[in-house]
């Protein structure tokens, strides 16, 4: 019989996020590495499955996901109409503290293809170095191009968490906002160093404008290298900050589909929302009936609910004229002087 297993690393159990997890994150955790899958890192169970295995309630089990999450030891990512995919994360090491003098920069321009390491950890934004990285900017400017997402399982998983306010952009250090806004995950100085412009200058160009601004011409040059179409990418850069570059047609159009995506994704969670404050208010209003109801003696019972049938309009009562009939039992409810239902 095969044995399968999934790595834990010794650095997890020193981290001091490890140290502030409950039992119950812990459990989670472990289930989400069974299930994980070794070629990919991703994991696809539902949360039933994970409640199963973890002998823990279904909202136990989504508290323990967003404490996990929260901890940045597991991504999870989410896409309308698709189901949830989650991956485990190591705890980043702490950051040795720098000495006073600069390491000398290399000579020439930095690549493209070397994304800063700041900013937080997002499963959605796929970040990753060389090839792979200009892979998932061509893939994500391309709408006929493939799924960023990895393979998974095509049943529909319910997804139970609050709206997401902003969304990364796949191969990027940025968010975009349901309203169209792009957002800054980095220190853009880093980043525009990071791309071969001198740190002078891009000072004096971060000063110019604004942070959105800076950064619909770095998706334009993160665009055009994905295409290998950027010749000289610090003096693109550095001429559309001063210019003020507007997006890309493809770019823009692009956002505009992820915005529409994230928009639809908000209006679905509302409503599964208010479907789960409907259906809790429904719970709170049976356990209040059925409280009231316990304390009436047989014969109490029985006039109240003749009472009811004789108040109720009879299509509701003519084939079910027992308690078991909700609108018998809320009417019962009312009459023995149960506080009002909504």
């Amino acid at each position: 019989m095969d044995r399968y297993f999934f790595r834990v690393e010794h650095e997890l159990l020193r981290s001091e996020a490890f140290k502030t997890l409950g039992g119950s994150a812990i459990k989670v955790y472990l289930v989400l590495g069974l299930h994980s899958d070794f070629g990919t890192g991703w994991s696809f169970p539902s949360i039933r499955t994970i409640a199963t295995r973890a002998g823990l309630s279904r909202q136990t089990v989504l508290s323990a996901l967003d404490e996990l999450a929260a901890a940045g030891l597991v991504a999870i990512q989410r896409e309308q109409g698709k189901p949830n995919a989650y991956r485990l994360l190591q705890p980043t090491p702490p950051r040795p503290t720098p000495s006073r003098r600069k390491p000398d920069r290399p000579s020439g321009p930095i690549s493209f293809e070397e994304p800063p390491a700041t900013g937080p950890d997002s499963l959605d934004q796929n970040r990753s170095s060389g090839q792979k990285s200009l892979e998932l900017l061509s893939q994500f400017f391309d709408a006929s191009g493939h799924d960023l997402r990895p393979k998974q399982e095509t049943r529909t998983k319910p997804k139970h968490n609050a709206p997401t306010a902003s969304v990364p952009i796949p191969g990027t250090p940025f968010q975009l906002t349901a309203e169209g806004r792009l957002q800054v995950t980095v220190d853009l100085k880093e980043l525009l160093t990071d791309q071969g412009l001198p740190p002078r200058i891009a000072q004096k160009l971060l000063a110019q404008k604004d942070a959105e601004a800076v950064a619909k011409v770095l998706l334009n040059a993160f665009y055009l290298k994905s295409q290998g179409k950027l010749q000289n990418g610090p003096g693109y850069i550095r001429v559309g900050i001063e210019q003020g570059y507007d997006l890309l047609p493809q770019v823009a159009d692009r956002l505009e589909s992820r915005r529409r995506e994230l928009q639809a994704q908000i209006r679905a969670q509302a409503r599964r929302a208010e479907r789960r404050q409907a259906e809790s208010k429904a719970d709170e209003e049976a356990a209040a009936i059925a409280m009231v109801l316990e304390r009436l003696g047989p014969a109490e019972l029985e006039n109240l609910v003749s009472q009811a049938l004789a108040s109720l309009p009879a299509p509701l009562v003519r084939r079910n004229p027992t308690l078991s009939n909700p609108f018998v039992r809320a009417r019962v409810y009312e009459l023995a002087g149960g506080e009002p239902l909504e």
